[in-house]
């Protein structure tokens, strides 16, 4: 494991501990729960080979409770989100694909610590985090002749963030965070078996990548129990060049499959996008 994400971990810890000498406030946020609509535009490109992009719909929903655990950590968020739509794929070597559809599906859960600083409240959180994300481009042929295959990719991090919330007159509110995520481990399969019955499927182990992302939300208060929330949002994604992998590829001079290595070249995904979310 590289050095550098330990440091990462011990910077980070040294700040969300710190933060236990000041005042706690646990307990500041009015509402537990979240639940709304996503949208967002979406580029995933590996320089000098390929670039999809497109928007995908989803939902997001979330539950965040306040000065529930005894000791010094007052605040647990779970949150899960999926979201759907079409990327049109483009690539000087092998053509292009429009509507490819591609999903994608993340589940978070954090823990941090809630303390005032000057009449807001910051709150230092880490965790555990898991993202899938899948490519159905299975049966689709591009403008070259090139036929498609499905991928999937599954991430594994940390997020180090910071979020903050501040009421303001008239039943409005405003939070947000900002967040780097320290990426573990993913893992890339690229469905070659569906190109041809001998074909086997690639895998490509990654290690090497991280991940950022920021948001700013705005609350307005509807009634005694909901709240109306707008949150734009980026996101970011940087992966090196994965491991090498071993696979079966049919070959048509000699009649059968051979044996083959492959990577999945370095890549980066970018998401800018809105959620609504009604609060409770």
């Amino acid at each position: 494991m590289p050095d550098s994400r330990w440091k990462w971990v011990i910077l980070f810890c040294g700040l969300f501990f710190f933060s236990f000498d000041l005042a706690a406030v646990p307990g500041k946020l009015e509402k537990n729960w979240e639940i709304g609509p996503e949208l967002y535009h979406a580029v995933y490109e590996e320089p000098g080979v390929m670039k999809e992009k497109g928007m995908l719909y989803g939902v997001k929903g979330a539950g965040e409770f306040h000065d529930v655990l005894p000791g010094l950590i007052d605040m647990v968020r779970i949150e899960a989100s999926y979201a759907r739509g079409g990327q049109d794929y483009t690539s000087f070597l092998t053509g292009d694909i429009d509507d490819i559809e591609a999903t994608v599906f993340e589940v978070r859960g954090m823990a941090g610590h809630d303390i005032e600083f000057s009449g807001a409240v910051l709150t230092p959180y880490t965790g555990f985090a898991y993202r899938r994300k899948k490519n159905n481009a299975g049966g689709l042929v591009s403008t070259s002749g090139a036929l498609g295959y499905d991928r999937v990719s599954n991430y594994y991090y940390t997020p180090l963030g910071i979020a903050f919330a501040a009421d303001l007159d008239k039943g409005w509110s405003i939070g947000g965070s900002v967040e780097y995520d320290l990426f573990w481990n993913g893992t890339q399969k690229s469905r070659f078996g569906e190109l041809h019955p001998l074909n086997s499927d690639l895998v490509n182990d990654q290690d090497d990548g991280y991940g950022l992302r920021a948001s700013l939300r705005v609350a307005g208060k509807l009634d005694e129990t909901f709240f109306l929330a707008l949150e734009p949002f980026w996101r970011y994604w940087n992966i090196g060049r994965s491991k090498q992998g071993i696979y079966d590829e049919y070959n048509d001079f000699l009649g059968r499959a051979v044996r083959k290595t492959g990577y999945e070249p370095a890549n980066s995904t970018s998401e800018i996008g809105l959620n609504i979310l009604l609060l409770f």
